[in-house]
């Protein structure tokens, strides 16, 4: 297994690069779970460049650019809240998944997640690999919610945690 880098997303490079890994997991992981309707409308809320940047400006979100070597694979997006840390977005593209890169992103996670409880994440409930790995990776199914998120679609979700020694 090779070791990547989790580069903080500081540019407008970052970011342009984000939106763009974006576009390219979204439309192939996701078209047939939720839609192509629904990923377009979901890549520009929530995965675009401006979205991106909206969400940093806040100053609750932190994104991390993975990278393998040069090579962007993936990136994630989280928010510290007072007693978890939310992780809100993990996206390997295709070609990266299975090489314990999500493992050493959660490795990276837990360090930043120092003295809280837990980490927490939605993943659709259609979506059985990702499930199965973040079952692997240690979380629990604790919850289950239906959010509109507008436009006539929802995410219909489980809510999983990994609990985090004290």
């Amino acid at each position: 297994m090779e070791q990547i880098v989790l580069k903080p997303a500081s540019t407008k490079a970052d970011i342009q690069n984000i939106a763009a890994l974006g576009e390219e997991i979204w439309r192939e992981h996701y078209s047939g779970l939720l839609g192509e309707a629904q990923v377009a409308y979901m890549l520009d809320k929530f995965q675009s460049a401006p979205a991106v940047s909206a969400q940093l400006e806040s100053g609750g979100y932190t994104y991390w650019l993975i990278l393998d070597g040069e090579t962007p694979c993936g990136y994630c997006g989280f928010v510290k809240e007072p007693d978890r840390l939310f992780l809100s977005k993990l996206y390997l593209r295709r070609d990266c998944r299975g090489k314990g890169i999500a493992r050493q992103v959660l490795n990276a996670l837990e360090k930043e997640a120092a003295g809280l409880h837990s980490i927490y994440l939605t993943v659709n409930k259609e979506n059985n690999g990702s499930i199965a790995v973040y079952r692997h990776l240690g979380f629990r199914q604790i919850d289950a919610v239906k959010t509109d998120i507008g436009g006539g679609f929802f995410m219909d979700d489980y809510i999983m945690e990994l609990p985090l020694a004290q």
